[in-house]
């Protein structure tokens, strides 16, 4: 009978350890919701793709800095493996302190503030950083475009916004161009103050480096007030919310985003396209499918992929050694490598895309792959 208690116990306990937690903490309420869901079901539809244990624990940090770190002590107390997300600095960033003194591994979705992943060994992110964002935008608009004399809208109050913007300024501004930086907060709706102070500034290229929750009333605005300036965003541009709420003024409007099967090439396109299939079976009415998607998609890949490495019965600390020593992992964003770098993938890529928005926005709207760019390259 003892005997009997004892494998009991052991069957018990060894079951117990093979269900493995992953939180994701991710803003699927408030203004950042439509690229927190489409960041949610790409990690969905790339667990239902595997034969894992992984279960998940969903929390909505409601795009909040005190939600972020709410849903973090939530998974400390939890006892899980790993969390993903946030997917914007400003909520990856609190979260990461959190998470790093418990030790628990955490993969910010699209966070690209350098800073995030400089937080400690547990913190890793699935995107590129701002330093290369930044400045290859501001390469493209000055020896691309051909701009001279740019106009920079920066979130004051956003780490991933200012940080961004300033890079664009300091590459730009190396290159031999000149920039006027215009200040606003989140839930900014009204732009005239911005507009009026820059409708005398002789600019060829306006860069936006915030979010589509105030976008989708600046770009209007600024088309209304009659500036046909070119428009260049960044990856929080690649939100069906711009032209979905935006319209027309979005029509030509150019951002960098995290690259997907049309910018990828080889085996990482195929992969991304196969993925693409199985995400529109999974979730047919879905708003989006953009980098987000495949970063959610892929932050899930890499964490079951080291998961499986460590083996049955490791620890936090077991999982979080393999996935720093990952190499050349075959994800659906490209190939991802861990090893050597400070959390951040050793090679991603970048992509320019062009919105194509008809007049009366009623046949819907396109978004067209331009070129794409490594941060090997």
């Amino acid at each position: 009978m003892k005997r009997f208690l004892v494998i009991l116990v052991l069957a018990l306990f060894s079951s117990a350890m093979a269900q493995v937690t992953v939180g994701v903490n991710l803003e699927l309420s408030g203004r950042f919701a439509t690229i927190g869901i489409s960041t949610l079901q790409g990690i969905e539809a790339a667990l239902a793709q595997l034969d894992t244990d992984i279960e998940l624990s969903v929390c909505d940090n409601a795009t909040t800095v005190e939600g972020s770190v709410a849903c973090a002590n939530r998974f400390v107390d939890e006892g899980v493996v790993a969390v993903l997300g946030a997917i914007s600095s400003s909520m990856s960033i609190p979260a990461a302190e959190v998470l790093q003194e418990a030790e628990v591994i955490m993969i910010s979705t699209s966070s690209t503030n350098p800073a995030t992943t400089q937080i400690g060994d547990y913190i890793f992110r699935m995107a590129y950083t701002d330093d290369f964002q930044g400045k290859v935008a501001a390469r493209y608009a000055f020896n691309d475009l051909g701009a001279s004399n740019a106009i920079v809208f920066r979130q004051q109050d956003d780490d991933y916004s200012f940080g961004l913007a300033g890079f664009f300024v300091e590459e730009f501004e190396a290159l031999g161009g000149t920039t006027q930086v215009v200040d606003y907060v989140a839930n900014t709706a009204d732009f005239n103050a911005q507009i009026n102070d820059i409708l005398g500034v002789d600019a060829d290229i306006i860069y936006n480096s915030g979010f589509c929750a105030e976008g989708a009333t600046l770009v209007p605005a600024l088309r209304g007030a009659g500036l046909d300036t070119q428009l260049l965003g960044a990856d929080a541009s690649d939100d069906s919310q711009c032209p979905d709420a935006g319209g027309e003024a979005f029509n030509g409007y150019l951002f960098t985003g995290f690259g997907g099967a049309e910018i990828l090439s080889g085996e990482a396109a195929q992969r991304a396209q196969d993925f693409r299939s199985f995400f529109n079976m999974a979730f047919p009415d879905a708003a989006d499918f953009n980098g987000f998607t495949l970063a959610g998609a892929d932050s899930l890949n890499v964490i079951a992929e080291a998961v499986d490495l460590a083996g049955d019965m490791a620890s936090v600390a077991d999982i979080r050694d393999q996935l720093a020593a990952l190499v050349g992992f075959p994800g659906v964003s490209g190939e991802i490598t861990y090893a050597g770098t400070d959390g951040t993938p050793s090679d991603r890529t970048i992509g320019f895309f062009e919105y194509v928005v008809p007049a009366d926005n009623e046949r819907g709207w396109d978004k067209i792959a331009k070129f794409g760019i490594g941060t090997g390259e």
